[in-house]
């Protein structure tokens, strides 16, 4: 443990000028709005970055929490600000297992989603069409290796696959995120594995396009790698909600940043760390 002065940017942020670039569960807002309000503070707050030529900003992270403000009408929030291009943020790709649904079911779902054309095919070969954007997608199962063909290698296109291959399971099975498409690593862990599906890597510019656009990503996919993130803030509810201009809610923040300050209440740990209890 060591303290760092490179401290979060935290601001306080109009509620609506937050934009997700996932698509969002309607059941987990409506969960963590009531979580939230029996709570009465924010632990931990969303990570956004501005979108260009714009007064809204993108969720990284947190499209869920931001939204609940939105569901309990708390017109303002506080959010960490980053910048791709500075804050040394980076895009990765959670795959998700399937698990708990009827193979048959699943592969009949599979045949009648929209646009999704399968191709049979080994592991390297569907990696190397993820890559080259010849794929959208590829899914393992116990019936092998089948890549989601993408004729069009746009981003446009590409949402709308992956939108439509989720939807084939999306409140039929239960959904857990992977990092990696070895299905002999995976399956001991998931005995009820239906299918491992892989997923592109995004760039920043298209999450910033799908929160401009609002063609949204499957939720669960892009996962962003945030340094010096703040946790456990716990900051009021009852501040945020009230009807006060935003600037002298700044400087309220401003304010309990110089308390926790004071109070030696802030920490940097540097090690990577296995959470238990998310």
């Amino acid at each position: 443990m060591r303290y760092s002065t490179d401290l979060p940017d935290l601001r306080i942020f109009p509620s609506k000028a937050l934009m997700p670039h996932e698509d969002c569960d309607p059941r987990r807002v409506e969960r963590l709005s009531k979580r939230l309000d029996a709570d009465g503070v924010l632990k931990n707050p969303p990570v956004i970055a501005r979108i260009p030529e714009s007064e809204n900003f993108v969720v990284l992270d947190g499209a869920n929490r931001a939204l609940s403000f939105i569901n309990l009408g708390i017109p303002h929030i506080i959010a960490q600000l980053v910048s791709y291009q500075s804050s040394g943020v980076e895009v990765d790709t959670w795959h998700h297992v399937v698990a708990g649904m009827d193979i048959t079911e699943f592969e009949d779902g599979l045949t009648r989603a929209t646009g999704l054309h399968l191709q049979d095919c080994s592991l390297e070969k569907a990696r190397l069409a993820l890559a080259s954007h010849h794929a959208a997608a590829y899914i393992i199962s116990s019936k092998g290796v089948r890549m989601v063909s993408n004729s069009s290698k746009t981003l446009k296109h590409d949402t709308a696959l992956l939108n439509s291959l989720v939807s084939v399971y999306r409140g039929r099975a239960d959904i857990y995120r992977a990092s990696n498409d070895i299905w002999e690593i995976q399956k001991p862990y998931y005995p009820n594995i239906t299918a491992l599906v892989v997923f592109p890597r995004l760039t920043p510019t298209d999450i910033i396009r799908a929160a401009k656009s609002g063609e949204m990503i499957p939720t669960g996919i892009t996962r962003h790698i945030i340094p010096h993130r703040a946790l456990n803030i716990n900051f009021p509810l009852n501040i945020l909600r009230q009807d006060t201009p935003q600037e002298q809610k700044e400087g309220w923040l401003k304010e309990w940043m110089m308390e926790r300050m004071a109070a030696n209440a802030i920490r940097f740990y540097s090690e990577s760390t296995f959470s238990f209890n998310e």
